[in-house]
């Protein structure tokens, strides 16, 4: 199931996704694919200049001038940052195309959990490819996904979000999308096997955790993503060729195919596939960590081991979130602090899957400056005053890496 929010800037980059999925198609009875797609009414004229929301069948077909999927419905303007949009797709396909696996892939702008303020000033904002980025403009990304802009506008901003409407000045928050995959695990009866963000920043800790009850494995990026985002016919093919793929073994694929698609370009790229259901020892290990932390961070050798470890880390979102694996090794060598030492250890033997089994399926990257790239980011900004909504976040309630934020970087630091 494709939700594609195409209401915004992206609109041109997310019909050729479309265009992608048509070139192999569905298989009926083995493997189906549904697609939503909501259009801009300024953005892209291809493809019969239509507006608002259509439900579609992919089918097979070579005109990528054309959509040759069969309609399913014309639903007329839709808001793509409304649950109840996304949950009436996902009933419509559990009831009229009932399967033993589903996919959900939400292709649109990212922005991991956190929206920046830039985003709330009616247009000075950026975004690159599939990302949301408040500098200036670079090579097109896929940025994300923001809460409604009443909310974000009467309180700071701090919501991860997704599926962004520019006509309805809206998109899913990080609240809102784990309600409707709760009430898809009900649709389902099961969780869903495999949630693709084809998207920017959204291989997370905290969005992975946010996420757990409700789905398998989550599929995404540590890194912004170039406009074109996934190779969709090349992941569709092998999954036709295959369909009795393993959420893992899918996830897996996509995570290949991705790079494989960037290997020999200029573009940095990483994806990586989680298993959601084997984050307990990380996050276990981030708390002991942020304890450890909480304990020594004032002491002065510990401070600049601190400061020295952050500036060192493979930073992503204009140094908003950290590698997770990275900043571990990196504080790691600073300190002498033992306790410190020895929960860096168990953060990257956790990621690394020594002596426990890692949430880690698949990870590759491309480009140098991702060499030290390991799949999963954690928030950890440049700025003072971390957003005081992180600890509404399920991670944040977990873990004591909130507090240890606060402590850090809070008022008076």
């Amino acid at each position: 199931m494709a939700y594609m929010a195409a209401d915004n800037d992206l609109e041109g980059e997310l019909l050729a996704d479309l265009a992608e999925m048509e070139r192999v198609g569905s298989t009926p009875g083995v493997v189906e694919v549904l697609a939503q797609v909501d259009r801009s009414p300024g953005h892209d004229a291809s493809k019969g200049n239509w507006h608002g929301t259509r439900r579609y069948y992919v089918t097979k077909g070579a005109d990528p001038r054309r959509i040759r999927s069969r309609l399913l419905a014309d639903l007329g303007p839709t808001n793509t940052g409304d649950p109840r949009v996304l949950e009436s797709f996902i009933r419509f396909g559990a009831q009229s195309y009932p399967a033993r696996k589903t996919a959900l892939i939400l292709l649109n702008h990212g922005s991991g959990f956190y929206v920046p303020p830039e985003m709330l000033s009616g247009g000075t904002e950026k975004r690159e490819g599939r990302g949301v980025v408040p500098t200036q403009p670079r090579r097109r990304r896929r940025p994300l996904f923001h809460s409604t802009a009443e909310r974000l506008v009467e309180r700071p901003p701090a919501h991860r979000g997704i599926a962004y409407d520019d006509s309805a000045a809206d998109c899913l928050d990080n609240q809102e999308l784990t309600r409707v995959l709760a009430t898809a695990h009900r649709f389902l009866g099961r969780k869903v096997d495999v949630v693709g963000m084809d998207a920017c920043l959204m291989t997370m800790l905290e969005v992975a955790y946010q996420l757990r009850d409700h789905a398998q494995v989550l599929v995404g990026s540590e890194e912004l993503e170039p406009g074109p985002g996934w190779p969709h016919a090349a992941i569709l093919g092998d999954l036709t060729k295959n369909p009795t793929m393993t959420p893992a073994e899918l996830g897996a694929t996509i995570v290949q195919r991705y790079i494989e698609s960037y290997r020999h370009g200029a573009e940095d790229a990483t994806q990586s596939a989680i298993d959601l259901g084997q984050l307990g020892d990380l996050v276990e290990a981030v708390d002991t960590l942020a304890r450890a932390l909480l304990r020594d961070f004032r002491r002065a050798h510990v401070a600049a081991a601190l400061h020295l470890a952050w500036r060192r880390t493979l930073h992503f979102f204009e140094h908003a979130y950290v590698d997770l694996h990275h900043f571990a090794v990196e504080l790691g060598r600073a300190t002498d602090a033992r306790a410190i030492r020895q929960a860096c250890g168990a953060v990257r033997a956790a990621i690394e899957g020594r002596g426990a089994r890692s949430p880690l399926i698949a990870e590759a990257h491309s480009g140098p400056r991702m060499a030290p790239a390991r799949g999963l980011s954690i928030y950890f900004p440049a700025f003072r005053n971390p957003s005081v909504h992180y600890q509404a976040l399920d991670f944040a309630r977990r873990s004591r890496w909130a507090e240890f934020l606060e402590a850090y970087l809070g008022e008076g630091r």
